[in-house]
């Protein structure tokens, strides 16, 4: 429009230019400044207002109008809305039981990480890494990984993997060792869960050196067991969860034999469990837990023992990451659940929590209606039960995050910002801040926020009571 304007007023001044210099010159006459300004400016105003006059009038009365029927089709579409029932969005849930839980990190081991957040505990100044200054960094190391990477320098195989995969080794083991006692019982409902609906794997049952019992025969234990009935489970699935970034240098067999002798010690024959791999990155790792708790959910004869793990303590990838960078500060740490279908029975254990996630709901109150989830002592308390896996420090999640808990008592100081504790080895980090929830004390509920998925870890012992109660009353 403005420019259509000076378009105009261009063409007024020099057509009325040339026509006054044309007729001065005939008449020769001699302007003063006055008739300048009279000629050249005023006159090609003045028709130029003349030229575009009935077209502003015409473009404000469009204006008029369309705003007027703007302002009838709002109040039509408020009357609609008034009139039609709000549509409910439907929640879509993944429900797992878990058996058992590990948390380890720099910060400590299980709820001494959870400590540490809350705390507030920083990185340390790590003599062993430099900068691009040749200065030491700080970052989140696990002190007790570099004795033990010390003693295994000795074995060959491990001479030709990468430290990082090394530490990160460790680190998976260390997962193992801490889940031991349900691992046996795990490994003892797996035989008489073959003894009893197999035969192809008896053979190798009765040869392994943990269920040989010299005081009585092999084939008077195994008719013994047969004869007890005993939930069917068939496997052990062991999800691995690493950053994409060691999937080119990740060796495979060394980190296959190292857990297969781990769990061949343990009684658990090599027919019995199944090891996958899943790398990552931190862009999708919502959609690819989505998508593991689900095959998990499915699976109403296996049981799952998940780990994930990263380490980034290592010069040569911190020489990659901190380039074109002004700081970077490396981690590692490690988490593990070991979670069955709501389904899966196991032989003299019970599940301690139960996991509820929803991925596709925003409506915390409707969340809360499904769940049951009304006035909890918690609320009154200070002590942080929301963990936040996404980056605090980013304003968007903030908002979204009050938004979310606007309508509940839950309160600023009930958040507790995972991310911080992970420095800049996040691929992982949310997965670790996952699992952190179940290290919560027994009598809270955690609710774990990220904006694509809401998890809920409640104890399983208090879901049985609410259960009798509701059974009672009715």
């Amino acid at each position: 429009m403005v420019k259509k304007i000076i378009a105009i007023f261009i063409s007024c001044f020099i057509l009325v230019g040339v026509i006054v210099i044309y007729f001065w010159r005939d008449t020769q006459f001699q302007p003063q400044s006055n008739d300048l300004i009279r000629y050249f400016v005023l006159l090609p105003l003045l028709i130029t207002t003349a030229l575009i006059s009935p077209w502003l009038i015409y473009q404000a009365y469009q204006k008029y109008k369309d705003k007027k029927q703007q302002v009838v089709a709002n109040a039509q579409n408020q009357n609609v809305d008034a009139t039609e029932p709000t549509q409910v969005q439907k929640s879509t849930w993944l429900q797992l039981n878990i058996y058992a839980s590990g948390a380890y990190s720099a910060l400590g081991e299980n709820d001494s990480t959870l400590e540490g957040i809350q705390m507030l505990a920083g990185p340390l100044l790590d003599n062993k890494l430099s900068g691009s200054h040749g200065l030491p960094v700080l970052s989140y190391r696990i002190e007790a990984l570099d004795q033990l990477l010390s003693e295994d320098t000795t074995d060959e195989d491990m001479q030709f993997i990468t430290t990082r995969q090394q530490r990160i080794m460790l680190l998976i083991q260390h997962q193992i060792q801490q889940h031991n006692e349900l691992l046996n019982a795990i490994s003892a409902h797996l035989q008489h869960s073959s003894l009893f609906y197999e035969s192809q794997n008896l053979h190798e049952y009765r040869m392994h050196p943990a269920w040989i019992d010299p005081t009585v025969s092999s084939d008077e234990e195994t008719e013994l067991k047969q004869i007890e009935p005993v939930y069917r489970l068939d496997k052990l699935n062991v999800h691995i969860i690493l950053s994409e970034d060691v999937i080119h240098t990740w060796n495979d067999q060394s980190s296959h034999q190292s857990i297969q002798a781990i769990f061949y010690e343990l009684g658990i024959i090599p027919q019995k469990f199944y090891i996958e791999y899943h790398f990552i990155s931190r862009s999708s790792v919502d959609q690819y837990l989505i998508e593991l708790f689900d095959r998990i959910q499915k699976q109403s004869h296996e049981i799952a023992l998940i780990i994930a793990a990263d380490s980034e303590l290592d010069q040569d990838i911190l020489d990659e990451k901190i380039w074109g960078k002004n700081a970077y500060t490396p981690a590692e740490f490690v988490s593990s659940w070991c979670v069955t279908s709501p389904v899966v029975e196991i032989e003299q254990l019970q599940p301690l929590k139960t996991l509820k996630l929803v991925s596709n709901q925003n409506n915390l109150k409707q969340i809360f209606d499904e769940l049951d989830i009304h006035d909890l002592p918690q609320y009154e308390d200070e002590v942080p039960f929301v963990l936040v896996v996404e980056d605090g420090a980013d304003i968007k999640v903030v908002k979204k995050l009050e938004q979310f808990f606007a309508q509940s008592p839950v309160e600023p100081h009930h958040y507790l910002y995972c991310q911080p504790m992970a420095g800049h080895t996040q691929n992982v980090a949310k997965v670790f801040g996952l699992m952190l929830g179940a290290q919560l004390p027994d009598p809270q509920v955690a609710f774990v926020y990220s904006q694509d998925l809401k998890a809920f870890i409640q104890t399983f012992s208090e879901i049985n009571q609410d259960q009798e109660r509701v059974a009672i009353a009715d």
